[in-house]
């Protein structure tokens, strides 16, 4: 069980050591449940770029993406997160 978690907070730590996934996570954090296209005038890199952002988030299990039609949208993993940066959004959002 212990090196489940090892396993888990090694890929959470790397998926926030990248400023953009780190200010995708902080955006889903402050505003909930965001589409693609609401990232498009936040954070400028191309779409390919941030699919993989998205893919290290998702794959870290700090975000869920659903599908609905041809968009994607995104929330944070509250139960993740806090999980292992308890307190995110009173010390990251707040700054």
């Amino acid at each position: 069980m212990r090196d489940d978690f090892d396993k888990q907070a090694v890929k959470v730590f790397k998926a926030l050591g990248d400023s953009n996934r780190y200010s995708i996570l902080r955006l889903l954090v402050e505003k909930g449940e965001l589409s693609c296209a609401d990232f498009d005038d936040k954070i400028e890199l191309s779409k390919p770029a941030m699919t993989h952002h998205y893919h290290v988030l998702e794959n870290a299990g700090l975000i869920d993406v659903r599908k609905e039609g041809v968009h994607y949208y995104m929330k944070a993993n509250m139960e993740v997160l806090e999980r292992f940066v308890p307190d995110f959004s009173k010390t990251h959002l707040e700054q």
